[in-house]
């Protein structure tokens, strides 16, 4: 039973996660248009999103769900180390911070291996931008960390 809840809050932790990058993701890019004059009516803005979550999203969860099967274990084994009052923001860092490295690891592979200077996912091209896309990893930590059963 313990499992079963551990792998249920994982995966719900993935798709909150999936869904809040993606909408971080198309939102940044969208008020990118905005700040140089683009009107960009809420239809468009939803098509948009639901185009991210469509072509993107399915990537996106498959590498979310590599980054937080590493980092929750982690996130997990520190926080018992240092007490239950750091769980919370144990594995809210450990979801940021797995959004962090998988957006940089993206990144990094277009430039050495594809040889490509684009930045793949533009919204994480200045800092704000990338850490505004870590703040859903983030929050999918919490989940995570409310939904899963603590360890004793």
């Amino acid at each position: 039973m313990n499992r079963l809840r551990i792998t249920a809050s994982y995966l719900a932790a993935v798709l909150v996660g999936t869904f809040l990058v993606s909408l971080a993701n198309t939102h940044i890019d969208l008020q990118a248009l905005v700040a140089i004059g683009a009107d960009i009516p809420l239809a468009v803005r939803l098509d948009a999103l639901g185009r991210d979550l469509a072509g993107f999203g399915p990537t996106l969860a498959a590498l979310t769900g590599i980054g937080f099967a590493i980092a929750f274990p982690v996130a997990g084994l520190v926080s018992r180390a240092l007490g239950p009052g750091w769980r919370s923001i144990g594995y809210f860092l450990a979801g940021a911070v797995a959004i962090i490295v998988m957006i940089s690891a993206i990144t990094i592979y277009y430039r050495t291996a594809l040889g490509s200077l684009i930045t793949p996912v533009a919204s994480s091209r200045e800092i704000s931008g990338l850490l505004m896309l870590s703040i859903g990893g983030g929050l999918s930590g919490l989940l995570f960390a409310r939904l899963k059963p603590a360890a004793h």
